[in-house]
């Protein structure tokens, strides 16, 4: 590994990390909780999800170990669901779904980035 792909997959870490960070407290701040479907609420859910999957993709050692954390962060999105019923908020099966999409999305983007700038 050269020193520019290792210090890219270091700044892709550190910012995967920052980005963690913050959907994990936005996602369990206390806060107002409803059931009412907010699509603007998917979109920030599935926006989060991806850039932290896509980020994760880019600074990965190979494709096989990216898949596996979007997987687990896919899960992660659905156990931050549950705890946040312990904040005073709501549980929805949609969010998780749209956490899901996102981790999806972002790892099949950075697959294709991957491919293209031929670091698979």
């Amino acid at each position: 590994m050269t020193p520019e792909v290792r210090l890219f997959r270091t700044l892709a870490w550190a910012a995967f990390a920052l980005a963690a960070c913050v959907v994990v407290y936005f996602t369990l701040r206390p806060g107002p909780g409803g059931t009412v479907f907010m699509w603007r609420d998917k979109v920030q859910h599935f926006g989060a999800y991806a850039t932290l999957a896509f980020l994760a993709t880019l600074a990965a050692i190979d494709l096989r170990r990216a898949v596996l954390i979007a997987v687990l962060l896919a899960v992660l999105g659905y156990a931050l669901e549950v705890l946040q019923t312990y904040v005073g908020r709501s549980y929805d099966l949609f969010d998780a779904a749209a956490n899901a999409l996102g981790c999806l999305a972002g790892v099949s983007i950075g697959a294709l980035i991957r491919r293209i700038a031929g670091h698979v």
